[in-house]
């Protein structure tokens, strides 16, 4: 009788805790899994705004996805996911190749929205994040350190805010006392949707750090050397990083799976794709029957629900459902080591904050890298 096969198709948050707990799980059974991936190295997106502003050494915040998976019996593929067929349970690889399976998860997660804006190429992308720390690292390699450059963050969300205040501090501490300028760009306003007060820490410290905020302001072009904004205005940028709303990394039209009306995959509240047995979705490119933010915590909290799932469908029992927070606790780094949290009414910031997330984020770490 051969194994089954389980194929988790990107290396995202949910899916290393699946591979991290195959064989405590799985143990006994005729079971085989494969991880599918292009990258090596996953990254843990809670640690990047510290790298940025050098708290943290880029190997800080990378799992080691062929180590991970050797270690935990899980076979690592480095092929790149083009569609899938689902009536014959096959993926296709950009290579040609094909991958079959019995029983598929996708976590393939999202990345800043580049439409309508024009020549969005002449900017760099916070996502996929492996690219932005090397567009990023690149630049300040580059960089003639003698001259002030103008750097642009489009996008007024925690990612927007926290690696512009990242970058800045960056610069700051390893340029000196020769200025550069610093702009954020809101489509809307600054961090909608948290509460006045923590609006108000992060402009403060946008404001602290020579930021320029622009609210309710729409790109609409990008150059190599500059933004054209929708009342005509051109800007002066040598940097500029798209930190703007999510969507799907890829067209998933062409693969018999039911999408939302922005591209996502729609799933039950098992985690299953909805009207498929054998076919999982977590992360951002997941939609939930209740939406979901697009955020890391929910990847995380999806990884144990989504392994125990795996597990009761090979052994035939019941799944158990996925039970999000609808509100969540937020720590928004602030440049220097110092943060503010973030949780309906609740605000709080300050050095002890920003080590409170420390300590999780290196905990986090320390699950993927022994």
């Amino acid at each position: 009788m051969n194994p089954i096969r389980i194929l988790l198709i990107g290396g995202g948050h949910a899916h290393i805790e699946v591979v991290r707990r195959f064989q405590s799980l799985f143990s006994g059974l005729a079971v085989e899994m494969m991880l599918l991936n292009p990258e090596p190295m996953a990254v843990y997106s809670g640690m990047i705004p510290g790298v940025v502003a050098g708290h943290y050494r880029t190997e800080d915040c990378l799992i080691n996805l062929p180590a991970l998976c050797e270690c935990h019996g899980v076979t690592w593929n480095p092929g790149r996911f083009k569609a899938l067929e689902t009536d014959a349970q096959r993926v296709l690889l950009e290579s040609g190749e094909s991958l079959t399976f019995d029983m598929l998860s996708l976590d393939i997660g999202s990345v800043p929205a580049t439409e309508p804006v024009q020549g969005a190429v002449h900017a760099v992308t916070v996502k996929p994040a492996h690219q932005f720390l090397r567009h990023w690292e690149a630049f300040l390699e580059q960089v003639d350190r003698t001259k002030p450059r103008t750097v642009s963050v489009v996008g007024g969300g925690v990612a927007g805010v926290e690696l512009g205040l990242a970058m800045a501090h960056r610069i700051q501490t390893t340029q000196g006392e020769r200025p550069w300028h610093w702009r954020l760009i809101a489509g809307g306003g600054l961090l909608e949707g948290h509460n006045p007060m923590v609006r108000r820490r992060a402009k403060q410290a946008l404001d602290a750090a020579g930021i320029h905020c622009l609210t309710h302001v729409e790109v609409t072009a990008i150059q190599a050397d500059g933004l054209q904004l929708a009342d005509g205005q051109r800007l002066h940028s040598d940097f500029t990083l798209l930190c703007t709303s999510a969507v799907p990394p890829q067209s998933l039209s062409g693969c018999g799976l039911p999408l939302s009306d922005q591209g996502y995959i729609r799933v039950d509240e098992d985690l299953r794709v909805k009207s498929m047995h054998n076919v999982f979705a977590v992360g951002d490119i997941a939609h939930f029957p209740r939406p979901l933010p697009k955020a890391g915590v929910y990847a995380v909290r999806q990884g144990p629900v989504l392994a125990q799932n795996l597990l009761r469908l090979v052994r035939g029992e019941p799944l158990q459902p996925f039970h999000p927070q609808r509100r969540y606790l937020k720590l928004i780094s602030l440049g220097e080591k110092k943060a503010l949290a973030s949780r309906g009414w609740l605000y709080c910031s300050g050095a002890w904050v920003w080590r409170w997330k420390n300590r999780i984020d290196v905990g986090f770490m320390e699950q993927y890298q022994r």
